[in-house]
């Protein structure tokens, strides 16, 4: 029986308590990786990052080189610098093919497409871009460190906040801290206005503590992860103010009835807050004030027959809740004050590091070949 077999075969053995499903978990990862379905048509702007769900969650069950070989592994690298722009393009990634440097002669859009475009990268898929090639073990010679630097620079705006594209108006959180993950990754901070942008996440802080997308909107569990984490990749943390009101917004999101944790005051469970809430408290060092066993049985309930995890039980599984829901359990493995969970978890889950979501092992390997 081979590693991975016997992985996947001691992961579904439990006395009492749910197991995590690694055999069906592994099927539905390899399945979504080599061909999406029909129903993420739509999300073909997030291709990317659909494959960075994929290749995340193989990764940090520690199946990614077992069940994918070195051939397949060098074919998605290809893949991805195929969607990288050079500076004549203004750098980053592309989300995918659909819209290719290719397809340009002498810097004019192809005629079949609308008058006036051009491909431009996008800081969110430029984020997973760059997790992709680090999980594929990818030795980055090929990336175009520069162009993405650029990338970075023109998409700051005046507020200190960030486009996801060249010409789009879509401001807010999510893109800050895309852009500080990626000044973290390539250890190059000098080409963003870091202070303007850390004044932009705190002019986004709710009356209640927590973060929104942006000024004057409502406090969000996903909105605050962005805010925590790029405040912990700027080495900023300390200039929050009142900790203890964030740190009890995000412990109040923990439902007592089933144990899940939903994202806004007065709504349900959903399984990806577990994540966005749980490494917002990770970040915190407050992660401990979970229960870890409750969120654990919460999650685990999500499971489907199929493989994958649910945004709650019995519904239809995707790839961004199953991944972030993985990533919780993550979490939960390494949480020293829960032996429940870490006797579950832990020997099938990769230590997971919180403020880039990515697998402790994968991002040591990053580092080292990036500096």
């Amino acid at each position: 029986m081979s590693t991975g077999d016997q992985k996947e075969k001691n992961a579904t053995q439990s006395e009492d308590e749910l197991s995590l499903e690694v055999k069906k978990h592994s099927a539905f990862w390899l399945r979504h990786l080599r061909m999406l379905p029909t129903p993420y048509i739509s999300g073909d702007l997030q291709r990317m990052t659909l494959g960075y769900f994929c290749i995340g969650a193989l990764d940090l069950l520690n199946l990614l080189e077992v069940k994918v070989d070195v051939q397949e592994r060098k074919e998605y690298i290809d893949w991805i610098y195929d969607q990288q722009l050079d500076r004549s393009f203004g750098g980053g990634f592309l989300p995918g093919p659909f819209l290719r440097r290719d397809q340009y002669q002498d810097g004019s859009a192809d005629s079949s497409l609308p008058s006036g475009s051009r491909p431009s990268g996008n800081l969110a898929m430029t984020y997973t871009a760059l997790l992709n090639l680090a999980m594929l073990g990818d030795d980055f010679v090929r990336l175009d460190r520069e162009a993405i630097l650029l990338h970075l620079h023109s998409l700051q705006q005046p507020d200190g906040s960030f486009a996801p594209s060249l010409g789009q108006d879509e401001c807010d959180c999510r893109f800050v801290y895309c852009a500080f993950a990626v000044c973290s990754m390539l250890n190059a901070w000098d080409s963003i206005d870091v202070e303007a942008a850390i004044g932009f996440l705190h002019s986004s802080r709710s009356y209640d503590g927590a973060f929104a997308q942006g000024p004057g909107q409502e406090s969000q569990g996903g909105s605050t992860y962005c805010a925590v984490a790029a405040l912990s990749l700027a080495d900023k943390l300390d200039t929050i103010q009142n900790s203890e009101q964030l740190i009890s917004w995000l412990t109040a999101r923990q439902q007592q009835k089933q144990g899940g944790f939903n994202g806004r005051i007065e709504k349900d469970e959903d399984a990806c807050y577990s994540f966005w809430c749980g490494a917002s408290l990770e970040i915190l060092g407050s992660h401990n004030l979970i229960d870890s066993k409750a969120d654990t049985d919460w999650l685990l309930s999500c499971q489907t027959k199929v493989g994958g995890i649910a945004k709650v039980p019995d519904e239809i599984p995707d790839v961004m809740h199953s991944y972030l829901s993985l990533a919780a359990l993550a979490m939960h493995a390494y949480e020293e004050e829960c032996e429940s969970s870490g006797t579950r978890l832990k020997p099938f889950l990769r230590e997971l590091d919180p403020t880039l979501n990515i697998s402790k092992h994968s991002l040591e390997r990053m580092r080292q070949k990036l500096t």
